[in-house]
Protein backbone atom coordinates (compact mmCIF):
# COMPACT_ATOMS: atom_id res chain seq x y z
CA UNK A 1 0.00 0.00 0.00
CA UNK A 2 1.31 3.17 -0.97
CA UNK A 3 0.41 5.57 1.67
CA UNK A 4 1.61 9.79 1.86
CA UNK A 5 1.79 11.93 5.10
CA UNK A 6 1.54 15.31 3.26
CA UNK A 7 2.61 18.21 5.25
CA UNK A 8 4.47 16.01 7.74
CA UNK A 9 6.33 18.88 9.53
CA UNK A 10 8.75 17.45 12.28
CA UNK A 11 6.25 13.75 12.67
CA UNK A 12 7.41 10.97 10.27
CA UNK A 13 5.27 8.34 10.02
CA UNK A 14 6.75 4.86 9.58
CA UNK A 15 5.22 2.82 6.46
CA UNK A 16 4.08 6.07 4.76
CA UNK A 17 6.19 8.30 2.39
CA UNK A 18 6.62 11.75 4.49
CA UNK A 19 6.46 14.69 2.35
CA UNK A 20 7.23 18.78 3.42
CA UNK A 21 8.61 21.59 1.68
CA UNK A 22 9.97 23.05 4.99
CA UNK A 23 10.99 19.32 7.03
CA UNK A 24 14.37 18.28 7.27
CA UNK A 25 12.78 14.91 8.30
CA UNK A 26 10.75 14.38 4.79
CA UNK A 27 11.24 11.54 2.21
CA UNK A 28 10.37 14.39 -0.44
CA UNK A 29 10.54 17.93 -0.32
CA UNK A 30 8.06 19.92 -2.51
CA UNK A 31 5.27 22.20 -2.39
CA UNK A 32 2.05 20.72 -1.09
CA UNK A 33 0.34 22.73 -4.13
CA UNK A 34 1.96 20.90 -6.96
CA UNK A 35 3.33 17.37 -5.99
CA UNK A 36 5.96 15.60 -7.46
CA UNK A 37 4.21 12.35 -7.27
CA UNK A 38 2.70 10.21 -10.15
CA UNK A 39 -0.86 10.42 -10.58
CA UNK A 40 -3.12 7.76 -9.58
CA UNK A 41 -0.50 6.36 -7.38
CA UNK A 42 -1.51 6.65 -3.92
CA UNK A 43 -4.18 4.03 -1.67
CA UNK A 44 -4.15 7.12 0.77
CA UNK A 45 -3.25 10.75 1.61
CA UNK A 46 -3.60 11.99 4.83
CA UNK A 47 -3.13 15.43 6.22
CA UNK A 48 -3.17 16.07 9.69
CA UNK A 49 -3.14 19.97 10.38
CA UNK A 50 -2.07 21.01 7.04
CA UNK A 51 -5.29 22.00 5.37
CA UNK A 52 -5.88 25.32 7.41
CA UNK A 53 -2.12 26.86 6.54
CA UNK A 54 -3.40 27.62 3.33
CA UNK A 55 -5.99 30.52 1.82
CA UNK A 56 -9.82 29.62 1.32
CA UNK A 57 -8.79 30.40 -2.40
CA UNK A 58 -6.24 27.96 -2.92
CA UNK A 59 -8.28 25.00 -1.17
CA UNK A 60 -9.93 23.40 -4.31
CA UNK A 61 -6.38 23.44 -6.25
CA UNK A 62 -4.60 22.08 -3.60
CA UNK A 63 -7.38 19.08 -2.75
CA UNK A 64 -7.75 18.66 -6.23
CA UNK A 65 -3.92 17.95 -6.39
CA UNK A 66 -3.99 15.80 -3.53
CA UNK A 67 -7.09 13.83 -5.38
CA UNK A 68 -5.03 13.64 -8.19
CA UNK A 69 -2.34 11.17 -6.83
CA UNK A 70 -4.71 8.86 -5.28
CA UNK A 71 -5.77 5.68 -7.09
CA UNK A 72 -9.76 5.62 -7.61
CA UNK A 73 -11.21 4.62 -4.30
CA UNK A 74 -8.34 6.04 -2.96
CA UNK A 75 -8.67 7.23 0.86
CA UNK A 76 -7.88 11.34 2.15
CA UNK A 77 -7.60 11.91 5.80
CA UNK A 78 -8.09 14.96 6.93
CA UNK A 79 -7.29 16.87 10.27
CA UNK A 80 -7.92 20.50 11.03
CA UNK A 81 -9.26 22.66 13.87
CA UNK A 82 -13.33 22.62 13.81
CA UNK A 83 -14.88 26.27 13.76
CA UNK A 84 -17.94 24.18 14.59
CA UNK A 85 -16.53 23.20 17.99
CA UNK A 86 -14.24 26.26 19.07
CA UNK A 87 -16.89 28.86 18.78
CA UNK A 88 -20.05 26.15 20.68
CA UNK A 89 -16.63 26.39 23.36
CA UNK A 90 -16.17 30.33 23.04
CA UNK A 91 -20.30 30.66 23.18
CA UNK A 92 -20.24 28.49 26.17
CA UNK A 93 -17.23 30.23 28.05
CA UNK A 94 -19.09 33.34 27.67
CA UNK A 95 -22.49 32.76 28.65
CA UNK A 96 -20.71 30.46 32.01
CA UNK A 97 -18.25 33.01 32.31
CA UNK A 98 -15.47 30.60 32.08
CA UNK A 99 -11.70 32.12 30.86
CA UNK A 100 -11.21 31.46 27.48
CA UNK A 101 -8.49 29.01 26.73
CA UNK A 102 -5.99 29.91 24.26
CA UNK A 103 -5.55 26.59 22.68
CA UNK A 104 -9.02 25.83 22.37
CA UNK A 105 -9.29 30.05 20.49
CA UNK A 106 -6.35 31.99 19.12
CA UNK A 107 -4.53 28.56 18.55
CA UNK A 108 -7.39 27.02 16.50
CA UNK A 109 -8.07 30.37 14.54
CA UNK A 110 -4.28 31.72 13.64
CA UNK A 111 -1.72 28.79 15.15
CA UNK A 112 0.12 27.93 18.21
CA UNK A 113 2.25 31.45 18.02
CA UNK A 114 5.47 29.02 19.62
CA UNK A 115 6.74 28.20 16.43
CA UNK A 116 7.48 32.07 15.17
CA UNK A 117 6.91 30.77 11.98
CA UNK A 118 5.07 32.14 8.60
CA UNK A 119 4.67 28.58 7.44
CA UNK A 120 2.79 27.93 10.55
CA UNK A 121 -0.04 30.30 10.74
CA UNK A 122 -3.42 29.48 10.06
CA UNK A 123 -4.95 31.13 6.69
CA UNK A 124 -8.54 29.41 6.74
CA UNK A 125 -10.97 27.68 9.37
CA UNK A 126 -13.24 25.09 8.36
CA UNK A 127 -16.69 24.79 9.55
CA UNK A 128 -17.61 21.23 8.98
CA UNK A 129 -20.69 22.10 5.92
CA UNK A 130 -18.36 24.25 3.99
CA UNK A 131 -15.85 21.47 4.30
CA UNK A 132 -18.23 18.93 2.75
CA UNK A 133 -19.39 20.97 0.02
CA UNK A 134 -15.45 21.97 -0.78
CA UNK A 135 -14.77 18.16 -0.75
CA UNK A 136 -17.60 17.56 -2.97
CA UNK A 137 -16.76 20.03 -5.49
CA UNK A 138 -13.18 19.17 -6.30
CA UNK A 139 -15.13 15.40 -6.09
CA UNK A 140 -14.56 12.82 -3.44
CA UNK A 141 -17.10 10.81 -1.82
CA UNK A 142 -18.59 8.73 0.97
CA UNK A 143 -17.51 12.06 3.28
CA UNK A 144 -17.61 10.73 6.49
CA UNK A 145 -16.66 13.25 9.90
CA UNK A 146 -15.24 11.61 12.63
CA UNK A 147 -13.50 12.30 16.12
CA UNK A 148 -9.67 13.44 15.01
CA UNK A 149 -6.60 10.61 16.34
CA UNK A 150 -4.34 13.51 16.78
CA UNK A 151 -4.55 16.99 19.13
CA UNK A 152 -7.22 17.80 20.66
CA UNK A 153 -10.74 16.23 20.30
CA UNK A 154 -12.97 18.82 21.88
CA UNK A 155 -11.55 20.98 19.35
CA UNK A 156 -10.72 19.45 16.19
CA UNK A 157 -12.07 17.05 13.35
CA UNK A 158 -10.92 14.33 11.55
CA UNK A 159 -12.94 14.04 7.67
CA UNK A 160 -12.10 10.95 5.78
CA UNK A 161 -13.45 10.32 2.29
CA UNK A 162 -12.93 8.67 -1.24
CA UNK A 163 -12.17 9.89 -4.67
CA UNK A 164 -14.75 8.29 -6.77
CA UNK A 165 -14.21 4.77 -9.03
Amino acid sequence: ETAYNLGCGNKKWDGWINVDLHSDISDIKCDLRKLEIASDSADAVAAIHVLEHFYEWEVAEVLTEWKRILKPGGKMILEMPCMDKVFAYVTNCVHSKEPLQPFMTMWALYGDPKHKSEAMCHKWGWFQNPLRNMLESVGMTEIKFCEPNYHFPFRDMRVECLKAL
